[in-house]
C-alpha cells in the first residue's frame, strides 16, 4: 500500500528521481515489491503495492502529461460513476484510468460522486494544479508538507522523511501527541515537524496562488424524524447497498470475534448462492487453560458461521506466536499503536493470508458508527471534559521525570485539544444537556477514534497480505446514525441495540443479543507482559535509548517491580506503548526538540 508525489514548479524533477525513488521505498515495507515511479518535469508520482494505480492523459503534441492521478485504496460505487461516464461497464481499467475520466469531466466536483476508501492525488499540469483527496471516514492517510514552490506528500509521514528537506525532528507539540494523546492523535497533526495529515473527508487544492484546503464532507446535525420501524428498513437498505460488491465477488475470509459487528458483517456481505467464505476466529493460548473451542465468544463464533454455512476455522496462538508476530507489525504501521491488540488481529491476518486467501471482512468500526463503545452511554465517562478512550489508571506521561512533564505540560495540552476537538461540533437547537453530551462523544468516537482503527488495520492487513473490508465503517452510515436517538440505537438499554435489533432475522438469538466483550488482547499473557516489562527496563538501562532521559527511573522501576497481579489499571497498556513510542523514535532516527 501506498503513494507518494512531488510537485515543483521551479525545478525540473526529472534530475530527481532517486529523491522520489527513496520515499517510495520508505513507505512501509507491507507496500510489497509492485510499483511504479513516474517523473515528469514538475510533477513526480509513485505507488507501492497492489491496492495503488496510477493513470495519465498526454496531448499528442506535448512529451509530458497533461493529466497525472494515483490512488491508494478503491471505488465502491465504480458501476454508478462507470455508467455515469460511459453509459457501460469497463473491467478492464483501474479504478485510476476511471477517476482520471471523472476527472476530466467533473473537475474537482468529482469529489461528490465518487464513494469508497481512497487517498487520491491529481497534478493539472496545464492549470499547474494538485489536487489531494481523502475518504470521509479515513480509512486511508495523506500527509503534506509545503516547500517554496513545492509540496510533498506520501501515505505514511515517516516516509516523507527520505526528503532531503524534512528533517527527522518532532518537538514538544508533536511529542504531547505521541505521549499525551497517543495512539489516537489530534487529527490533521503530522507529528513530524512541518508535516501535516489531510483531514478524513477534506480536499486539498494547491496552486501557485497557494495551498487551499475543503472539507467536501462533515458530520452534520438534523432531527432523525423515523420511527423504529422506518429506522431499520433504512439501515438494511443501506447495508445492502453497500455491501452489493462483496456479495457478487465474495471475499475468502470472514474474521468471527463471536460479537454482534462482526456476525454482522458476515451476514451482509456472505453472499446465497456461490462458494462461502471460511470464518475465523482468534483465541490465545497459555498453560492450563480449557482447550479452544470453549467460552461464550467461540461458542457464538461457530454458532454464527453454522448458520450462515461458512467454514469454520479456530486460530490459536500463544506468546511466543505474538512475540515472533510483532516486529513485522510494527514495521507494518506508520505510527506507534497498542501493540497488544494490534499484534493478535496481525497474526491472525497473516493466518488467513497463509491459507490463500486475498480479502477479508471485519466487524470494525461498528461501535463507533452504532456507539457500542462503553464510553458512549456510561454517564460516568459523559461527565468528564476528557477524551473518553484515554486509560483510567496509568498514563504513559506519568512516567515521565519532572522536567519533561515541565517540558511537555501533558494536562494542558491535553485540555487544550479537547476544547478545539469539541467547539465546532453541530449540534440541535432543542438538545438537553445529556443528549448533547452523547452527540459530542460520538462525534469524537467518529472523528479521532475510528480514524486510527481504520488507518491500523488496513496497515496490518495490507502487511499481511490482504484486502480488508469493514461494512460498518461507511460514511452515509454513519451520519444517519449519529443523528437517531441514543435510546433508539441502544434498545433496551443494550450497546448496538438497534444493529442487534435490525439484523435479529438473519442470526441466531443467541448470537444476536450476547452482550459485547473485548478483541483478546495480548496482555491477557503472562508472557507477554514479562516481555514488555523487560523492553522498559532495557530503555532506563540504555542511555541512547530515545525515551531514556525523558522517563522517571525510579518511579518506572517501582511499577516494574510489582508483580503482575498488582491491580494498578491500565499499566499493561502503558508499559507496552512506550515501548513502541522508544522503538519508533529509534527505528527513525528521531530529533528530540
Amino acid at each position: 500500500m501506498g503513494l507518494t508525489g512531488w510537485t515543483d514548479t521551479s525545478r525540473d524533477l526529472r534530475n530527481e528521481r532517486s529523491v522520489i525513488d527513496s520515499i517510495a521505498e520508505s513507505l512501509s515495507a507491507s507496500a510489497g515489491t509492485d510499483g511504479l515511479t513516474q517523473v515528469f518535469r514538475h510533477a513526480a508520482f509513485a505507488r507501492r503495492g497492489a491496492a495503488t494505480s496510477y493513470a495519465d492523459w498526454r496531448h499528442p503534441e506535448r512529451p509530458d502529461p497533461d493529466l497525472m492521478l494515483i490512488i491508494d485504496g478503491a471505488l465502491s460505487n465504480r458501476d454508478r460513476i462507470e455508467e455515469q461516464l460511459y453509459q457501460r461497464p469497463r473491467p478492464l481499467s483501474s479504478d485510476a484510468e476511471v477517476l482520471l475520466h471523472a476527472y476530466r469531466r467533473w473537475g474537482a466536483a468529482l469529489v461528490d460522486r465518487i464513494d469508497g476508501n481512497y487517498a487520491i492525488a491529481v497534478w493539472d499540469e496545464q492549470a499547474r494544479q494538485l489536487l489531494l483527496v481523502r475518504d470521509p471516514l479515513g480509512a486511508k492517510t495523506l500527509y503534506w508538507t509545503p516547500r517554496p514552490n513545492a509540496l510533498l506528500f506520501a501515505s505514511q509521514a515517516t516516509a516523507l522523511l527520505a526528503h532531503p528537506d524534512v528533517d527527522a525532528r518532532v518537538d514538544a507539540e508533536g511529542l504531547n501527541e505521541l505521549l499525551t494523546l497517543g495512539p489516537v492523535r489530534t487529527p490533521g497533526h503530522g507529528v513530524v515537524c512541518g508535516v501535516r495529515e489531510l483531514l478524513p473527508g477534506q480536499l486539498l487544492r494547491a496552486t501557485p496562488a497557494g495551498i487551499r484546503l475543503h472539507r467536501y464532507w462533515q458530520l452534520q446535525a438534523e432531527e432523525h424524524g423515523q420511527d423504529l420501524d422506518g429506522t431499520v428498513h433504512q439501515l438494511r437498505q443501506a447495508y445492502a447497498e453497500k455491501t452489493t460488491v462483496l456479495r457478487q465477488r465474495p471475499p475468502g475470509a470472514i474474521l468471527l470475534s463471536g460479537g454482534i459487528a462482526s456476525a454482522t458483517a458476515a451476514a451482509f456481505t456472505t453472499p446465497l448462492k456461490t462458494d462461502r467464505p471460511t470464518a475465523y476466529t482468534l483465541t490465545l493460548a497459555t498453560p492450563g487453560t480449557p482447550p479452544p473451542g470453549t467460552g461464550p465468544d467461540l461458542t457464538a463464533a461457530a454458532h454464527t458461521a453454522s448458520h450462515l454455512r461458512l467454514g469454520y476455522r479456530i486460530i490459536t496462538v500463544d506468546a511466543s506466536h505474538l512475540l515472533d508476530a510483532a516486529p513485522a507489525g510494527r514495521q507494518a504501521l506508520d505510527f506507534p499503536g497498542p501493540a497488544n491488540l494490534d499484534t493478535p488481529l496481525f497474526a491472525l491476518l497473516r493466518h488467513t493470508a497463509s491459507r490463500g486467501h486475498t480479502s477479508v471482512v471485519s466487524g470494525d468500526g461498528a461501535d463507533a458508527v452504532f456507539g457500542g463503545y462503553r464510553w458512549l452511554h456510561d454517564l460516568e465517562f459523559l461527565a468528564h471534559d476528557e477524551f473518553p478512550w484515554r486509560p483510567t489508571g496509568l498514563n504513559p506521561t506519568d512516567l515521565l521525570n519532572d522536567d519533561a512533564r515541565w517540558h511537555l505540560i501533558p494536562g494542558a495540552y491535553r485540555k487544550l485539544r479537547f476544547e478545539q476537538a469539541i467547539e465546532d461540533i453541530p449540534r440541535l437547537d432543542d438538545e438537553d444537556v445529556v443528549r448533547g453530551r452523547r452527540r459530542m462523544m460520538s462525534h469524537l468516537a467518529l472523528t479521532h477514534y475510528l480514524p486510527q482503527l481504520l488507518v491500523r488495520l488496513d496497515q496490518l492487513a495490507t502487511a499481511a497480505g490482504v484486502t480488508v473490508h469493514t461494512p460498518h465503517a461507511d460514511w452515509l452510515i454513519a451520519q444517519y446514525l449519529w443523528n437517531v436517538p441514543h435510546a433508539m440505537r441502544h434498545l433496551l438499554g443494550i450497546p448496538n441495540g438497534l444493529l442487534r435489533h435490525t439484523t435479529a432475522d438473519l442470526l441466531p438469538a443467541e448470537v444476536t443479543w450476547l452482550p459485547n466483550r473485548p478483541f483478546p488482547g495480548a496482555h491477557l499473557l503472562p508472557a507477554w507482559n514479562e516481555n514488555q516489562r523487560e523492553r522498559l527496563h532495557a530503555i532506563i538501562a540504555d542511555p541512547a535509548a530515545p525515551l531514556h532521559d525523558l522517563l522517571h527511573r525510579d518511579r518506572t522501576r517501582h511499577l516494574l517491580a510489582q508483580p503482575a497481579t498488582a491491580p494498578l489499571r491500565d499499566w499493561h497498556t502503558t508499559t507496552a506503548y512506550l515501548t513502541e513510542v522508544n522503538d519508533w523514535l529509534a527505528r527513525h532516527h528521531v530529533t528530540l526538540t
